[in-house]
């Protein structure tokens, strides 16, 4: 599930998910799992070329012979964060979008995780928010 406000001049939004996750548990489990999640809002008052920034947080945590991926995508722009075996960590990843003449943000996030076929690694990883404040960049 999610949640999503929006500030009254319709110029900020935060989504916060419950559940937004790739999780691999070890061996029984599949050696590659896949999210996503998409979602539109719309741009406005916003001019060609106007910097908007997204923010994407969450957490991951892999073992060794496991890997976490997350691509973040607005309209036309994508950021994508590699978060290698052995790493357990929480993150707030950026995407600095920049305007063009499209009427609305088409939004998606995708997490990847998987492991080694040979391995027992278990690997997770979540996205807890999506925010962003057009006027502050």
């Amino acid at each position: 599930g999610f949640d999503i406000a929006v500030s009254p001049d319709k110029k900020a939004f935060t989504v916060l998910f419950g559940g937004l996750e790739a999780v691999i548990d070890g061996n029984s489990a599949p050696q590659i799992v896949t999210r996503t999640f998409s979602f539109s809002i719309p741009l406005k008052d916003t001019k060609p070329g106007q910097e908007i920034p997204f923010f994407v947080s969450g957490f991951a945590t892999a073992q060794k012979g496991a890997n976490a991926h997350l691509i973040f995508t607005v309209n036309d722009q994508s950021m994508v964060a590699y978060l290698p075996g052995q790493s357990q960590e929480g993150f707030v990843h950026q995407l600095n979008y920049k305007a063009t003449d499209a009427t609305e943000a088409k939004i998606t996030v995708f997490l990847l995780a998987n492991r080694d076929s040979k391995s027992d690694a278990a690997v997770h990883l979540n996205v807890t928010a999506i925010d962003t404040d057009i006027t502050k960049h």
